[in-house]
């Protein structure tokens, strides 16, 4: 059994299902909100395995960990190509105008909320906790493996 939730049932639903979900909407589409609610599954996934409720095996948690460092990788990528285009401001002429608004162009691009360095920052942060949680959760599945093997011993 690779996933084993609190309540006993293997299933890939419920907040895994909700961060993948939301996870493969915003890597398509840069959208705060769609990492908004990577972000908030993410959360819920690590709480779930901080709490102990949700226990993975090794062999289970191989392909989830394998995705998550390739997302972990193609957005260092993107990160180093969006942002350092990003930081630079655009040429607009030398009109006091043409550098007001490519000033403005580049803070709203790179560090502003909802911004595309921004966003990345925080999809980042959503792999983290995802990475977090799956640990977590391979430590709950071999503390109840143990558990178990103890009860048995000692019956």
């Amino acid at each position: 059994m690779p996933i084993a939730w609190e309540d006993g049932q293997s299933d890939s639903g419920a907040v895994g299902a909700g961060a993948g979900a939301a996870i493969g909407k915003s890597v398509s589409a840069l959208d705060t909100k769609a990492v908004g609610a990577a972000k908030a599954e993410s959360q819920k996934l690590l709480k779930a395995a901080h709490d102990g409720g949700f226990r993975i095996s090794p062999e289970g948690v191989q392909p989830l960990e394998q995705a998550v460092a390739e997302m972990q990788t193609r957005l260092l990528t993107i990160q180093r190509r969006t942002v350092l285009m990003l930081s630079q401001a655009p040429k607009l002429g030398a009109h006091e105008y043409g550098h007001a608004v490519a000033a403005h162009d580049q803070r709203s691009a790179a560090d502003s909320v909802g911004s595309a360095g921004t966003v990345l920052k925080q999809f980042s942060q959503v792999l983290e906790d995802l990475q977090t949680a799956l640990t977590k959760a391979v430590e709950n599945y071999h503390e109840a493996e143990n558990s178990a093997a103890d009860s048995v011993r000692s019956s």
